[in-house]
């Protein structure tokens, strides 16, 4: 299964911020690749986030999400689940079409499926 990235925007900064900060991508842990990925998807999101990214590690508790539209919380939501682990985004909210649209949906099962597989899965070569 080859997964894509939501937008030209998130390809960039998850591209950019994997090869500025860290080594080899196929030996980090998939939770912080797939947390990367999954607030890279939303430039609201992605422009708080990145002051509480560090090279392996993030800070959740102190990101400013005020004015985040739906899709980036659920976001946001979805990448503090994975990385943390514990509940976040519901299968029932994953599927109200009126909550989350399709891309966003589809792009947290891309975050899960990075954690199960790795960042092989982009097709993306360092």
């Amino acid at each position: 299964m080859k997964i894509s990235f939501k937008s030209p925007f998130h390809r960039k900064a998850f591209v950019k911020f994997i090869s500025e900060n860290i080594a080899n991508p196929y030996c980090c842990r998939r939770e912080y690749v797939a947390a990367v990925f999954l607030l890279s998807a939303d430039k609201f999101l992605w422009k708080s986030a990145c002051r509480s990214l560090a090279v392996h590690s993030m800070k959740f508790d102190g990101l400013d999400l005020a004015g985040i539209s739906t899709e980036g919380y659920a976001l946001f939501m979805a990448a503090k689940s994975i990385y943390r682990g514990g509940a976040g985004v519901s299968l029932n909210e994953l599927c109200d079409v009126n909550l989350i649209d399709d891309p966003t949906a589809m792009t947290i099962f891309a975050g899960v499926m990075l954690v199960r597989n790795g960042v092989g899965l982009l097709n993306w070569r360092i």
